[in-house]
């Protein structure tokens, strides 16, 4: 049923919301690529023995090496050193305004490369939810989305989101030979493959602490490869379109669980930009009903 991978996809974004609550412990200790490399190591570890047992083998057919080497590239390489050139040169509310663009990526790179349909329901529907991330990410105040105003570090965002989208569809690509569990592995490998001799010098950790070992666990396990693999398992299921709608709960859930866990404060927009999404995707994802009518006809006699 369709219902159990819509479930996968609103997990995923729960658990990289909740990354976003890890990484508060873990920024002090280590610079973003050598986070990077540490949290796909560990799930590199862990991934390899699970495809083992599952698949018993760990090498990917030849056809599905280009698709997962593109999708290392841009899902754990690119889309990271982009967003953290973004930080550097600008806000994190403009990182934040433009990785809600993410949906939209995904829809127009499955549109033109995987030649996806997009229909007028969808498009509200991506709209609505898109709107309701703006309202929690302004905190109410549109008047910042009307004065947003571009510079290096948002382009360099924009560029990020387009990896994303660009890695979803490669993802697609390299499903139709490998299976999920081993797409994540190997565009694991791909990717820490293709980081770590650019950032040798970088790769350094100060003082860490029990806070520091269980957020980074999280980081690999949870928010990696449960992550990773569910969501793999959308979009191979329901299409990177749909998957990617998804993407709009990670600041509903990024507020939820900072509240519960960093006792910080959950406005009344975020409730608002809550509801909107969870519309968004509703009507998104919604199959359209359509009523036949009965035309008139002649008789058909019934037969014994």
């Amino acid at each position: 049923m369709q219902i159990i991978f819509y479930g996968m996809l609103l997990l995923t974004s729960m658990l990289w919301a909740g990354n976003f609550v890890a990484g508060k412990f873990l920024v002090d200790h280590s610079s973003p690529m050598m986070l990077t490399v540490m949290r796909w190591v560990i799930a590199i570890l862990v991934l390899i023995p699970i495809v083992w047992v599952r698949e018993r083998k760990i090498l990917p057919p030849a056809k599905a090496i280009f698709s997962l080497f593109l999708m290392g590239l841009t899902g754990v390489v690119l889309f990271n050193f982009f967003m953290f050139m973004a930080l550097e040169r600008t806000s994190a509310g403009n990182v934040g305004l433009l990785s809600a663009l993410n949906p939209v990526s995904i829809a127009l790179a499955s549109f033109f490369l995987l030649r996806e349909k997009i229909n007028v329901r969808q498009i509200a529907g991506m709209m609505i939810s898109l709107f309701g991330v703006i309202v929690v990410i302004s905190q109410g105040h549109l008047q910042r989305i009307i004065e947003l105003k571009f510079n290096t570090g948002d382009m360099f965002m924009l560029l990020a989101v387009l990896c994303w989208g660009l890695y979803s569809v490669a993802g697609r690509k390299a499903m139709k030979f490998v299976s999920p569990y081993m797409s994540t592995l190997w565009s694991g490998i791909f990717g820490i493959l293709t980081i770590i001799p650019f950032n040798l010098s970088k790769m350094t950790i100060t003082q860490p602490n029990f806070s520091f070992w269980m957020a980074t666990l999280y980081a690999g396990i949870g928010a990696t490869v449960v992550a990773m693999v569910l969501w793999n398992i959308g979009v191979q299921r329901v299409g990177g379109t749909k998957s990617g709608i998804f993407l709009n709960f990670n600041p509903i859930f990024t507020a939820i669980l900072s509240y519960v866990i960093l006792r910080e404060y959950i406005s009344f927009p975020q409730i608002i930009g809550t509801i909107l999404v969870i519309g968004g995707v509703y009507l998104f994802t919604s199959k359209k009903r359509v009523m036949k009518k009965i035309q008139p006809g002649p008789a058909v006699p019934r037969s014994s």
